[in-house]
């Protein structure tokens, strides 16, 4: 008897947990499974170009939950959300990229929502260092800006030069689990740190 209740007790557990899934895809719309991380994963990459364009103005804003990464692009604020996504791979500095395909992961920000990000958005324009001590640095080279990450006990590594392109505006995730900084012949870039 107490086998058949504890199987039961599973049974139904399960059947909750797929109907709270189902609910959630039909309310919200998204797959949150399907997020930056696992699309990275998945990609077996470190690094996503998230927005694609040569006219992106200011620094990176996060959302507080860090499911979204915001920029302005000629002067308008967008906000692209980072889950419910398909990255495609392509190569870029003599690496594997993720690059956004999701056609509708971007809508506008709003002035509420800006504020929100702006709070949570702390701008370095050369360096960023988390609470683990992990340090990311865009150094300046002659004509070149180099990624630098060191993390704890570790020596710097050199992840790339950009060959004359100016990086900058690195911009630490509220969780810490990411970087998002531009290229200005490229767009916006985010880097996972975790």
């Amino acid at each position: 008897m107490e086998v058949i209740a504890n199987f039961k007790k599973i049974t139904m557990k399960k059947i909750y947990t797929t109907l709270l899934t189902v609910l959630t895809l039909n309310v919200y719309g998204q797959d949150t499974t399907k997020n930056l991380n696992s699309e990275m994963s998945r990609l077996k990459t470190e690094t996503v170009l998230i927005v694609q364009s040569q006219a992106i103005d200011e620094y990176p804003l996060w959302s507080p939950n860090s499911d979204f990464v915001a920029c302005n692009i000629e002067g308008k604020w967008y906000k692209f959300r980072l889950t419910n996504i398909d990255l495609a791979d392509a190569k870029w500095r003599g690496q594997t990229i993720g690059v956004l395909t999701t056609k509708d992961a971007y809508s506008e920000l709003t002035n509420k929502e800006q504020i929100e990000f702006e709070r949570v958005s702390k701008l370095n324009p050369r360096e960023v260092n988390t609470t683990n001590a992990t340090k990311v640095e865009l150094t300046m080279e002659e004509m070149s800006v180099s990624l630098i990450v060191t993390k704890k006990g570790e020596k710097a590594k050199k992840l790339w030069t950009s060959g004359g392109e100016n990086c900058h505006s690195l911009v630490l995730s509220p969780d810490e689990k990411y970087v998002a900084y531009l290229c200005e012949m490229n767009g916006l870039l985010i880097m996972k740190l975790k």
